[in-house]
């Protein structure tokens, strides 16, 4: 999956606020592209415009591969299963049962929640909801992942663990992501590339790459010194 995933010229205003006036940005196909920045500047909407859930004017990369899209919350139906919640996903479109119970087994297996599929979401752990979150993500056919803040409040433990299990699911179904934190520790666990917002209308203040492979980022303090001195820089500095 090579290229660049483009929006150009993007312009957001609601509520009497502009959030983007002709902003433009350039994130990598098959790659994790961070997006980071203060509260209220503009990264949960910039998601929302990539799905379409908010209007703007201006252009974004049509994909014919769809999106699926990874909440802050969970946003699992609490009436029914962790089982019946992937069932409702998949459908629609595979119509062989059989197949997509040996689907879903699967991706509970690999994200070593399989003994919590018959629970309810309230009998979940956060850490466990978020799982299910990514399950259903990664179960639902797509070329673009986007993330909203998925391990906010999180332990450094758990964010590290989920992270890792992220990285697993996306070695084997390669996706765009666009993953919005204000976190600069999940930006250097997490990003092939990074992108900074800031002001208002929001504009790119800082960018780059993270050329260590994101599996052997623990523990490796010296390579990544110098792009956490960098972003908290950025995100400590008046906008």
């Amino acid at each position: 999956m090579s290229g660049s995933f483009q929006i150009s010229n993007l312009t957001v205003a609601y509520d009497g606020k502009t959030v983007f006036k002709d902003f433009s940005a350039t994130f990598e196909k098959g790659c994790v592209n961070v997006i980071l920045g203060g509260s209220g500047v503009g990264k949960t909407t910039l998601l929302n415009a990539v799905c379409k859930l908010v209007p703007y004017d201006g252009s974004i990369t049509e994909t014919s591969g769809g999106i699926s899209y990874i909440f802050q919350k969970d946003r699992l139906i609490p009436t029914i299963s962790v089982y019946k919640n992937l069932d409702l996903v998949l459908k629609s479109k595979i119509k062989d049962k059989t197949e997509r119970k040996n689907r879903i087994e699967n991706m509970l297996e690999k994200l070593e929640i399989a003994s919590e599929c018959d629970k309810l979401p309230s009998e979940l752990s956060g850490g466990q909801a978020q799982r299910v979150s990514m399950a259903r993500a990664f179960l639902c056919p797509s070329e673009i992942l986007l993330m909203d803040e998925p391990f906010r409040a999180m332990d450094v433990g758990l964010k590290i663990r989920l992270v890792g299990a992220l990285n697993a699911l996306l070695a084997e179904y390669p996706r765009t992501v666009l993953f919005v934190t204000h976190d600069v520790e999940e930006c250097l666990l997490a990003a092939d590339t990074y992108t900074v917002l800031g002001g208002s209308p929001a504009r790119i203040v800082a960018g780059g790459k993270i050329s260590l492979h994101r599996a052997g980022r623990i523990g490796s303090e010296e390579e990544l010194s110098s792009v956490r001195k960098e972003l908290l820089s950025v995100l400590t500095a008046p906008q």
